[in-house]
């Protein structure tokens, strides 16, 4: 099967990156702004709303503390069902932090689909970037109406 890999260094402290990973308010300002969750801990699920098919449900099946956190899609996007993100977060100096991302496809999907994946992971990685290092990021902001 195929994998995103994403690498990112963030001009920010690992803990303002670890609470944009595993923060409700602080994971709506980045990647969705609708987002219901509970503070990050195994089998903690959150529910996404972004439009159409497309509204993952991801359970956290990882958390080791300022370091890495995974999640597993349960539901809410055929393509991604059972697919792996993990995040892993590097110190580095002068308080900057390196982010690595990877999402593991458990079925193969077509080379279209790979690469709006990966592209759109590309633009909301960057959204996170702009979150820990300016204060705000660029997230999907869904149309208001039932979910």
């Amino acid at each position: 099967m195929k994998t995103i890999h994403h690498v990112l260094d963030i001009d920010g402290p690992v803990d303002s990156v670890w609470s944009a990973l595993t923060e409700g308010p602080r994971l709506a300002s980045w990647w969705s702004t609708r987002v219901e969750t509970a503070p990050a801990a195994l089998g903690v699920q959150a529910h996404w709303t972004f439009s159409g098919d497309f509204n993952p449900i991801m359970q956290v099946t990882e958390i080791v503390p300022r370091s890495a956190v995974s999640w597993r899609c349960i539901g809410g996007h055929d393509n991604w069902q059972d697919n792996d993100f993990r995040f892993q977060l590097v110190p580095l100096e002068s308080d900057r932090t390196r982010l690595r991302f990877w999402q593991e496809y458990a079925t193969e999907l077509s080379d279209d689909d790979y690469g709006i994946y990966n592209f759109n992971w590309g633009y909301y990685l960057e959204s996170l970037r702009l979150l820990c290092t300016r204060g705000r990021g660029r997230p999907y902001v869904p149309s208001a109406g039932p979910t």
